[in-house]
């Protein structure tokens, strides 16, 4: 009879199971012994971000990381902690108009001089 013990190592269980039953019996038997010291393992890992044991920071869920707020306040907006890139304030505290972040589809300037001295401008709506 094999029971769980700590102390006992894959090998002497490998060994102990040669000379018995059929090969399924085998499998099934080996397959057992490899979960349980993978569960062990697994309990021994230790997570960096909370501290606990079990899992790693990799394994939470997507949802669980992305929703994290920033560690400092916007930067041009008094409103609180958000990230700046997110930031809907068209303003800033003198009441000037914020430059639009991003790409801007309304009005896209070329830098690159034309042959007559101006610079190009496209209009996209």
């Amino acid at each position: 009879l094999i029971r769980n013990h700590v102390d006992v190592e894959l090998s002497d269980y490998i060994k102990a199971c040669a000379d018995i039953g059929s090969e399924q019996f085998k499998v099934e038997l080996i397959s057992t012994a490899i979960a349980q010291q993978l569960q062990m393992a697994k309990a021994a890992i230790k997570c960096f971000k909370c501290r606990d044991l079990g899992h790693i920071r990799k394994q939470y869920p997507k949802g669980q990381r992305r929703n994290r707020k920033p560690s400092k306040p916007c930067p041009p907006c008094p409103k609180g902690f958000n990230w700046s890139n997110q930031c809907q304030l068209k303003y800033d505290k003198h009441g000037n108009l914020l430059p639009q972040q991003g790409n801007s589809k309304e009005v896209l300037e070329s830098s690159a001089p034309q042959s007559n001295g101006t610079t190009l401008r496209h209009q996209y709506k």
